[in-house]
């Protein structure tokens, strides 16, 4: 399923990021502008340095985390990869406020396993 961008209401400062129709209620995802977005890049062999931009790594954090420390795939043909540059671009860095509620890392994690269910790898970006 493609990348979906919206703003909520509670958090109209951060754009929230799922894979699925809707955010997890109490468990949303922003996307992370206080981390780089990471790209993979192609050129004969997979890398972050050289060849034709193919993926990209974007960092997200959970409504409730103050630091982040995953990110999700989006590859090229998805309808937000220009978009998420451009963002990137205007917006990195930036410091993140304080999280608003607290939730345990269990919850955090299943979170992020129902959202991205193709991305389920901690990142220490």
């Amino acid at each position: 399923m493609p990348l979906l961008l919206l703003q909520l209401g509670a958090h109209p400062a951060e754009i929230a990021a799922t894979k699925l129709t809707t955010c997890v209620e109490g468990g949303a995802y922003f996307l992370d502008f206080s981390r780089p977005l990471g790209r993979l890049r192609w050129f004969g062999t997979w890398n972050q340095r050289l060849g034709f931009t193919l993926s990209l790594l974007v960092p997200v954090v959970h409504q409730a985390e103050s630091t982040g420390r995953r990110v999700i795939a989006v590859d090229r043909g998805d309808p937000y990869f220009k978009e998420l540059q451009r963002l990137w671009n205007e917006r990195f860095p930036v410091t993140r406020p304080a999280p608003c509620s607290a939730a345990p890392e269990e919850q955090i994690a299943a979170d992020f396993a129902i959202q991205f269910p193709h991305d389920t790898q901690d990142t220490e970006a």
